[in-house]
């Protein structure tokens, strides 16, 4: 195996590595990376596709186009030594393009078992690949995608659920974020679904409330870009969590219970179709609660810079009224807001993403108010339309 070529991309600032090695070598990493990769697509299983008769052509000494890999140790790793880092370094490689070869390659490699000199000659055949080095998450996602853009476009949630997925395993004081494949319901107060983190998270980087949409990926690509600047001061997402946690936990310690229904903090549907929340976590754990608070901030802080989640004044949080009166109020503007609502959920964002603005936007006459923001939100959230 041997380094052919060196360039510089500045986009995503590492360096394009061009080597040739044989099938056998590549496919001793491909095998240890493959199952690892968060990005790609699943398997192409359709005998009619090209991959089916690609199987062939290998076998026949056709030249595949060159896999790609991002390899996230620091520039100059590979040329100091190419092939230990392959045999030894694979938690540093993530495959961008060419699942579906390196899969066909496996399966050759595999249906050639009792024709040992097919297999030897298959195996020692050249390849190419091209390895981006130094490259980091931020890289990873966009040539990923640049490379892909003939696939099925990933949602910007799903590439924030990427970048951010090591957060599933680590506690942050005392947080749980739940998977929606672990079948659990994010019922206590220190508990969410990732998804609706991502979705709020989103809604900062997009300064939007509305929820994420499913179009091309690359006009979405802003978002990425600014949580790359983002996080150049801050680890946003942590953050973030931080700050929609301690709020969760400040409307908590307020007890709100509506007067006409006997709930306990477990978020759980009000039975009545009249109340739309029943306690103070019924009204604000929701993902358009969440989406409306990044929204707020995100907005505020392109107003003012000095704003930022660690800023927020949530310990001088005041309920503002009678606590019964508040969810009373909370629950009747909701109502009123359903049923004037052409598309509900967006409306719901949108009030809350002019709920907290004025709840944390100081000369709003609603700061750190509840009730008085509830009031103003709703007027505000009417005037622009729903």
């Amino acid at each position: 195996m041997q380094i052919k070529s060196i360039l510089e991309d500045k986009k995503v600032a590492a360096k394009s590595v061009l080597i040739e090695l044989s099938i056998r070598d590549y496919l001793e990493l491909a095998k240890k990376i493959y199952k690892r990769n968060n990005f790609q697509r699943k398997r192409v299983r359709s005998s009619k596709t090209v991959y089916s008769l690609l199987k062939n052509d290998m076998l026949q000494g056709c030249v595949i186009p060159p896999v790609v890999l991002a390899y996230t140790r620091s520039s100059g790793t590979l040329e100091a030594g190419l092939e230990k880092a392959l045999r030894d370094d694979s938690d540093h490689f993530v495959l961008l393009d060419g699942l579906q070869r390196s899969l066909t390659l496996m399966e050759v490699e595999a249906e050639t078992t009792g024709r040992p000199e097919v297999q030897e000659e298959f195996l020692n055949r050249l390849m190419r690949c091209e390895i981006y080095e130094g490259i980091n998450k931020i890289g990873i996602l966009y040539r990923m995608l640049t490379l892909n853009t003939g696939q099925t476009p990933m949602s910007v949630r799903h590439q924030i659920e990427i970048m951010y997925q090591d957060y599933l395993d680590v506690q942050i004081e005392g947080i749980t974020l739940l998977r929606e494949a672990d079948s659990r319901r994010a019922r206590h107060p220190n508990s969410y679904n990732f998804r609706d983190v991502i979705e709020g998270l989103n809604s900062y980087l997009e300064r939007s409330e509305s929820p994420l949409d499913r179009g091309d990926i690359l006009d979405n690509i802003s978002s990425l870009e600014s949580l790359a600047k983002e996080n150049d001061r801050h680890d946003v997402f942590k953050d973030f969590l931080i700050a929609w946690n301690k709020l969760i936990q400040k409307i908590t310690s307020f007890d709100l219970k509506h007067p006409t229904e006997d709930s306990d903090e477990e978020l759980e549907e009000s039975r009545n179709p009249q109340v739309w929340g029943a306690s103070g976590l019924q009204l604000f754990k929701r993902s358009q609660a969440i989406s409306g608070f990044g929204a707020a901030v995100g907005i505020l802080r392109d107003e003012d810079g000095t704003i930022y989640f660690d800023t927020l004044d949530i310990d001088n949080l005041q309920v503002g009224s009678d606590a019964e009166e508040f969810m009373l109020e909370f629950n009747e503007l909701m109502q009123m807001l359903n049923s004037k609502a052409k598309r509900i959920g967006n409306a719901q964002r949108l009030f809350f993403r002019q709920f907290f603005k004025m709840l944390f936007w100081a000369e709003s006459g609603a700061y750190l108010n509840m009730s008085r923001a509830l009031s103003e939100g709703y007027k505000s959230a009417i005037r622009i339309g729903i």
